[in-house]
């Protein structure tokens, strides 16, 4: 009687790993939604309230609008700034940290798409927190979106260019201190300097001239436009450096990915 040899079937997984990475960077900030959305939300209402109420009848001259409405779109930025950062700095550190992520490395997935998961699910967080943010603030201050499709051109690449950041830091960082350090000393700082509550044309030359190295300038200019129809820079430039600093950033951070080392150390 002759054996007939039978292969084992062929494994077939019924969804890509590219979809069950980014299904679990979504749920570790879903799952502690009151600080992950809710406390990202919090904190720019209350600038909203806190300023726009207290400063509007003193500050006499905002773009032509009245000052909580001038702010708005600066504070919509810093979140789409914050949650980006925060995101990947918090995952990529986390899954270096625990070793998770030589799993991740391991798998099937490629190196491309390990990136992709990671700031998709940042993009996600900052649509749903900047999208709160928005809905409230523009019910309090009874203003609307001028431009819509600069909010379509301009936002992707703002939350494109914090996402790169934040998985770069969450690279290189070696320590939580390190890693707080960095967003109390840089990002902060940077976040507060970018023209949130202030127009920088009335600033010093000096001044104003380091507001335009500010990556976080470009994008309230970017929300600004969008929501008063005008800012402190046209709007083919404010995109212009958007995407160029999204492209740079993309191509640095695949080049880490690609090579796999730092993720390891």
């Amino acid at each position: 009687m002759s054996i007939v040899s039978r292969q084992p079937p062929r494994f077939s997984p019924t969804r890509s790993p590219f979809s069950w990475l980014l299904e679990r960077e979504v749920v570790r900030y879903l799952r502690i939604w009151r600080y992950s959305i809710v406390g990202q939300v919090l904190s720019p209402v209350m600038m909203l309230l806190v300023f726009g109420f207290a400063l509007d009848h003193k500050v006499t001259e905002a773009g032509g609008v009245p000052y909580d409405r001038f702010i708005l779109p600066g504070l919509v930025a810093q979140t789409l700034v914050i949650c980006g950062y925060i995101n990947g700095t918090t995952s990529l550190f986390d899954a270096r940290r625990d070793r998770y992520i030589n799993d991740v490395l391991a798998s099937p997935l490629r190196w491309w798409e390990i990136n992709l998961a990671c700031v998709t699910a940042a993009l996600i967080r900052g649509v749903i927190t900047g999208g709160i943010v928005t809905v409230i603030g523009l019910e309090i201050v009874h203003g609307g979106v001028r431009e819509p499709l600069m909010l379509i051109a301009g936002l992707p690449a703002v939350m494109l260019v914090w996402a790169q950041i934040g998985v770069l830091a969450g690279v290189h960082v070696r320590s939580m201190d390190q890693n707080m350090a960095l967003q109390q000393l840089v990002i902060q700082p940077l976040t507060f300097l970018g023209g949130t509550f202030y127009s920088v044309s009335a600033l010093p030359s000096v001044w104003n001239v380091a507001s335009h190295i500010n990556p976080v300038f470009y994008a309230v200019q970017a929300v600004r436009i969008a929501f008063l129809g005008h800012a402190d820079t046209p709007a083919g430039l404010t995109l212009a450096v958007l995407w160029a600093f999204a492209l740079a950033l993309s191509a640095w951070s695949l080049a880490v990915f690609r090579s796999g080392r730092t993720l390891k150390d």
